[in-house]
């Protein structure tokens, strides 16, 4: 595993608390740094309580984005995969 990759999975690592307490869960799809590319996948929790406390994809992105870049890792595209409900 690259040093590069150990970081992406670092930040994920330090991310999964912050969805894990409503049932979500984050999970590295694919990772191409020659491309460089990222792509998660991320299963969204629910919180009937406090509807707009679960993360939501956007929000997971950007934490991603920082959590890199404080790193001194910039990706150019970073994509959070949210699957859709079943309806």
């Amino acid at each position: 595993m690259t040093q590069v990759q150990d970081v992406v999975r670092e930040v994920l690592t330090l991310l999964e608390p912050m969805v894990e307490p409503d049932g979500g869960s984050i999970r590295l799809a694919e990772f191409s740094p020659e491309q460089s590319r990222l792509t998660v996948d991320y299963s969204r929790g629910t919180n009937d309580a406090c509807s707009t406390c679960v993360l939501d994809g956007d929000s997971l992105k950007a934490f991603i984005e920082e959590g890199l870049q404080t790193r001194g890792i910039q990706l150019t595209e970073i994509t959070v995969r949210e699957p859709h409900p079943a309806g």
